[in-house]
């Protein structure tokens, strides 16, 4: 995996370019310039159910081992329908259409998906960023044609014990037959009991890598799982 890389000045008043090196090329990714700003405006509503704090705005280590799972499984991804989940920046479902996958890319906060397809723009060809639809939705409550994708994918997206039945009740509609899910997931005891119940739900999961990713001052080591029925 690569090493860590440094986010450039800001570009103007509301966003600031950070580079990334995934899936054996350059990504340069904008968000939010003032990250202090984005954490100290969330008011006390916005810690009750939904805890929406702007995690979208990062670029997370197990996000890292996704794409480079992505671009091992180059050959089958091309043409083929994908749904990326908690996408944020948008990296994951870049590297995906770039290899030639249609994706959908779904995230819960609005602005992450102004920077997403701001990203696509900067990243990507015109052909390359059409198979990409970047949507706003609720995995909880999902839109989404049944038995529809034939991989399904998300960085780090089971860090809270809650997220577990909506997002395995989304996995049991939205897989065809046949298809694969993988989650990268840093080493971590609040998902420990994730996988485990998943089995007895009739998943098969399998860990396919497991690596020690450093960015942005993070260094974790990851754990991409594969989930199939």
């Amino acid at each position: 995996m690569t090493g860590e890389r440094q986010a450039s000045a800001p570009i103007s008043v509301s966003a600031q370019r950070l580079s990334v090196h995934a899936a054996g090329r350059d990504w340069i990714l904008e968000r939010t310039a003032d990250m202090e700003s984005l954490w100290d405006e969330m008011d006390q509503a916005a810690f009750g159910e939904d805890e929406r704090l702007p995690y979208w705005a990062e670029v997370w280590p197990a996000s890292l081992l996704v794409c480079l799972w992505l671009e091992r499984e180059k050959n089958f991804l091309r043409g083929r329908r994908c749904l990326d989940l908690g996408c944020g920046l948008g990296l994951t479902a870049l590297v995906g259409a770039w290899l030639g996958a249609e994706v959908l890319a779904l995230d819960y906060e609005p602005r992450a998906l102004g920077f997403a397809r701001r990203n696509a723009r900067i990243n990507l060809e015109p052909d390359e960023s059409a198979r990409v639809l970047w949507t706003v939705m609720d995995w909880r409550a999902p839109g989404l044609r049944e038995q529809g994708f034939s991989r399904i994918w998300g960085g780090d997206i089971l860090y809270e014990k809650r997220f577990f039945v909506p997002l395995e009740r989304l996995f049991r509609h939205c897989l065809e037959p046949g298809g694969e899910i993988w989650l990268g997931e840093p080493e971590r005891t609040v998902s420990r009991s994730v996988w485990d119940r998943l089995t007895e739900l009739g998943w098969r999961t399998e860990i396919i890598l497991r690596d020690k990713v450093a960015y942005g001052g993070q260094n974790q080591t990851v754990r991409l799982w594969r989930i199939t029925r």
